[in-house]
């Protein structure tokens, strides 16, 4: 299930993810996660995270993980019961589903799957020795151990040692609960006296339920606790729950506990699921990797709304030649959708930048991808930044720059082999021009140095076409900009700046923007030059007559399929629905 959940459903949730780290093959990056509290889960959580590159990969190694915590689980509530009562071993099941559900968050990271799977591994040592001074002195090491390697949830394994004391080994003395009772509140202790003994630098609330299980530092531990607590909960309500295997209603009560926890975990998985991120997310994937016709498959079935899908839906359009003809043919939610505003946040400026980096634009592509890897709450670096920064730097003749980026990424295991090819032609600019992409780049590259104006992203385009009048890209989405203002005066003043590109006929949009200034002109329709096709011409006087008429406010919809993929209906309309 959770297979097919992930790798169907849920695939770029984890290309998502993968983006957002960095894993390095050195002993430096490895003894940097071990010089902190979590550290050690950190570091395997961001190994298995690498794999989300291969999103089948990611999907089976969630899947197995969440297999083998509930194996564990199973495992010691069967010890603890004289493998009697295993008709409970669907509860077993219940820690899985909501570590599935916390998972379905991409800010959540697999470490909590991983931590809680190292903490059994421990009770499961506790469990199988016999002498109590030896149980005793492993808990005395383990527990504060367990908090260095694997982080807040440490105290789980407290939790779960007293259950195995109280239900499995039990006859304890007064004197015997005492001194457990006493180990409990010092192994329990293990943040504060760590924090003190190691001078860590870390807020002591961040050291309890953290640090490193969420992207943010700051989170509501709420939904963590019931996820944590669900394990010993898992293992102890099966020592106080009677046997069924010898009633006679023994179906009956194992049906109903399957319809109550295999609903309840489907329930928790479809609650926490965000399909609306999703969809974003596959836009970006696709974009990120240049694959021009799945977006615009996808927006075929179904037109984006949030700005940063029609960005990349409009980027698609442009990358295949058809942006002047087909731009209004989908939602379009204005210049947002066009060149997003920066943030400050690690999502749109790695989007934006892809924009930008396509237009020529490539000292704002690389300061949008710099802005974005620093802007992730927990400080990692990311791969699909370094990458990009690299490729700038190259085609900017930065090559130290570029030979640093390159370096880190030669010792990652999915960027290894792009890495160690272009730093075999880092210094060979032949080689370099033979990709028709970086060469078409540097011919688009400013040569002298200008301030980029976020609130003048028109002049910007206007400075990269005087720059390069051959830039196909740069003029069209100079017209989008105007378009989607519905600023005709600009459009029609920079439409002749297109003379240098070649066009088998004037792209449908740009008619339609052509007759529409022209029909507001003194002169009106009656003198139209004839480059506007004659269906164009013919279905504007259609337009105007039904607008004009009273009959369109009755038959709104009859009026939205004929005319909502022209230009005309989103200058009237689309400013009411944004």
């Amino acid at each position: 299930m959770a297979f097919t959940y992930f790798f169907y459903f849920y695939q770029f949730h984890l290309h998502f993810e993968e983006q957002l780290q960095m894993f390095l093959f050195t002993k430096s990056y490895f003894y940097d996660f071990l010089s902190r509290p979590g550290g050690l889960t950190d570091y395997l959580g961001t190994f298995f995270m690498q794999f989300y590159f291969v999103s089948w990969a990611g999907a089976l190694i969630i899947a197995f993980l969440l297999i083998l915590l509930q194996y564990q689980v199973f495992a010691i509530s069967s010890k603890i019961n004289n493998y009697h009562k295993i008709d409970y071993f669907l509860i077993s099941f219940i820690p899985s589903f909501l570590i599935w559900g916390l998972l379905c968050n991409e800010n959540i990271s697999i470490n909590i799957l991983i931590t809680s799977i190292i903490i059994l591994f421990f009770a499961q040592l506790y469990l199988i020795l016999k002498k109590r001074a030896i149980r005793w002195i492993f808990f005395l090491f383990a527990s504060p151990f367990l908090f260095w390697i694997a982080g807040g949830e440490f105290w789980i394994f407290n939790l779960i040692c007293f259950v195995i004391e109280l239900f499995y080994y039990k006859h304890l003395k007064i004197s015997e609960y005492f001194v457990l009772a006493l180990l409990m509140i010092i192994t329990t202790s293990s943040p504060i006296i760590f924090s003190w003994l190691a001078r860590l630098q870390y807020p002591l609330n961040r050291l309890w339920w953290g640090p490193w299980y969420s992207r943010y530092p700051i989170v509501s531990p709420t939904t963590f606790l019931l996820s944590w607590l669900s394990i010993p909960f898992s293992i102890f309500i099966t020592t106080i729950l009677p046997e069924t295997s010898k009633r006679k209603n023994a179906i009956i009560l194992k049906s109903l506990l399957f319809l109550v926890i295999f609903s309840g975990g489907v329930f928790i998985v479809i609650g926490s699921s965000d399909q609306k991120k999703e969809k974003i997310m596959s836009y970006d994937y696709y974009a990120r990797n240049e694959k021009w016709d799945k977006i615009i498959e996808l927006a075929n079935k179904k037109d984006p709304k949030d700005p940063l899908s029609v960005t990349c839906l409009n980027l698609a359009l442009a990358k295949t030649g058809v942006m002047g003809d087909a731009m209004f043919r989908y939602f379009q939610n204005g210049i947002e959708g066009l060149l997003p505003t920066f943030q400050r946040d690690f999502v749109t400026p790695f989007v934006a930048g892809e924009v930008y980096y396509h237009l020529g634009f490539l000292n704002t592509s690389l300061r949008y991808n710099f802005e974005a890897m620093e802007a992730i709450p927990d400080h990692k670096k990311s791969v699909r930044a370094m990458k990009r920064m690299a490729e700038v730097n190259l085609l900017n003749e930065e090559y130290k720059v570029a030979e640093k980026y390159l370096n880190l990424l030669s010792k990652t295991l999915f960027y290894r082999e792009w890495a160690k090819h272009t730093l075999s032609i880092i210094n060979n600019p032949k080689a370099i021009n033979e990709n028709t992409e970086w060469e078409k780049l540097k011919k688009y590259q400013f040569t002298e140095d200008f301030l980029f104006s976020e609130q003048e992203k028109d002049q910007m385009l206007g400075l990269s076409l005087l720059h390069c009048p051959t830039n196909k890209m740069v003029y069209e989405y100079l017209m989008a900009y105007t378009l989607l203002n519905r600023d005709l005066k600009h459009f029609y003043e920079y439409y002749p700046l297109g003379k240098e590109i070649y066009y088998k006929k004037i792209p449908s949009h740009y008619q339609e923007a052509l007759i529409l200034f022209w029909s507001i002109q003194p002169l009106g329709l009656d003198n139209i030059p004839n480059m506007i096709d004659v269906p164009v011409k013919q279905k504007f006087i259609q337009f105007v007559n039904d607008y004009s008429s009273e009959e369109y406010k009755t038959k709104k919809e009859l009026f939205q399929k004929k005319y909502s993929q022209t230009y005309w209906y989103y200058y009237y309309f689309i400013n009411q629905i944004i």
